[in-house]
């Protein structure tokens, strides 16, 4: 079933929400912790672990670091594991910042507040989800400055160090057995997008009278020429003009569907928001272009040589670091 996200916005695959998932994460969390944790008072006297260029970290941050992870990655956490990753979360931002990287308040709240709108919450509703768990939000908006500074540090410096080639590509392909000579060319699709409009308000008899509908223009929908034309006839019906696609751009879901799609014919119909959405597959050929079997291991081999970088310059950062344990 094809869906609305790579239709509209150029169908492209990978657009995995990491912070989605993280969303999902916390609120089965909650749910789990909510009858038995509560927040430790602030009052309460916490024992400073260690200082980081000065700033301490208390066994009370420890345990919420603890939390974190059991409730956004399903991690368990040792006291020094935790005790670590504060460390290393306090070193990026010190780092980050003496390269004039920073995030204001503001930008983070709106980053919490997009979070917060994928599951339907308000900040407050989130935040206060995350209390009945028994986790600050002050401790995820931390992680999500620091996550958010040290990527852009990162970035910076690995841009001048990347050195992905295509020999290193084709050397990854060969190994995962993939064909070297389909790697180096492209499926290009010619499509069109036709939408039977369904209004919101429209009763379940009006929706299924349009299903209806869907399917016979998809029944007659021999080639893009008379097929496009008929749509056009059709009451309330709209027909987008025709775009290029390469297999590059879209999932590989989506290029099932397209390759199972006979020439001059319609996708299934599929039910969104606007209505009801098919797309004609007007034209299919190989084109050399970059596979995407060969961008995908291309982006493979480079979130690792970033991931190679990062760690890199946080054990700089530690090693010129003031870590002071009490």
């Amino acid at each position: 079933m094809l869906g609305r996200s790579w239709i509209r916005d150029g169908w492209r695959a990978g657009r995995h929400r990491a912070a989605g998932q993280i969303v999902c994460a916390l609120l089965l969390g909650c749910a789990a912790f909510a009858a038995t944790a509560l927040i430790s008072p602030p009052a309460r006297a916490q024992q400073i672990l260690v200082l980081v260029q000065g700033q301490p970290i208390t066994s009370f941050d420890v345990a919420q670091r603890i939390k974190l992870a059991q409730l956004t990655e399903r991690r368990n956490l040792s006291q020094k594991q935790a005790l670590d990753e504060l460390i290393d979360q306090r070193l990026k931002v010190v780092t980050a910042e003496r390269f004039g990287i920073t995030a204001d308040k503001d930008e983070i709240e709106k980053m919490f507040a997009r979070m917060g709108s994928r599951s339907g919450r308000s900040p407050e509703q989130l935040t206060q989800a995350l209390a009945q768990s028994g986790l600050d939000a002050g401790m995820l908006k931390a992680k999500m400055r620091a996550d958010y500074v040290w990527n852009n540090y990162v970035r910076g410096r690995f841009s001048s160090v990347a050195t992905i080639r295509d020999s290193d590509v084709f050397a990854a392909l060969q190994s995962k057995g993939e064909d070297l000579t389909r790697a180096q060319r492209t499926t290009e699709y010619t499509v069109r997008q036709i939408v039977l409009v369904v209004g919101r308000t429209a009763s379940q008899g009006e929706r299924s009278q349009r299903m209806a509908e869907a399917n016979g223009l998809r029944k007659q929908f021999a080639d893009c020429d008379s097929g496009v034309e008929t749509a056009r006839g059709m009451r309330e019906t709209v027909v987008r003009d025709p775009v290029i696609r390469t297999s590059g751009d879209v999932s590989a879901a989506a290029r099932k569907v397209m390759d199972d799609t006979p020439i001059g014919h319609l996708t299934a119909p599929e039910v969104t928001r606007a209505g009801i959405e098919m797309i004609a597959i007007c034209n299919r050929r190989e084109v050399v272009g970059e596979s995407a079997q060969k961008r995908d291991v291309r982006s493979e081999l480079e979130n690792k040589q970033f991931d190679s970088v990062s760690k890199k310059l946080l054990e700089d950062a530690r090693r010129s670091a003031m870590i002071q344990y009490r």
